[in-house]
């Protein structure tokens, strides 16, 4: 895959998720992305963004401190 901004290439990578909300922020670590190689911008596939609302959406609900950490590949694998 190409990047989008300075048309280098990808590679798949885990990558951290950071979500900052009213509540506070949200991290998710083990986050499957492409990122680039030159630049350092990250996509995310379809999936991987509709889990990542999803994740979002239920940890605003549950979340009892400032600060949530979640790990991606322990909770959609």
């Amino acid at each position: 895959m190409k990047c989008g901004i300075c048309k280098a290439e990808t590679e798949e990578k885990n990558v951290t998720y950071t979500e900052d909300v009213e509540q506070g922020v949200i991290v998710i670590r083990n986050v499957p992305a492409y990122v680039c190689t030159e630049c350092g911008n990250t996509w995310y596939n379809g999936t991987v963004v509709t889990q990542l609302e999803k994740l979002v959406d239920n940890y605003l609900s549950l979340a009892g401190s400032e600060v949530s950490i979640i790990n991606y590949t322990k909770l959609v694998a």
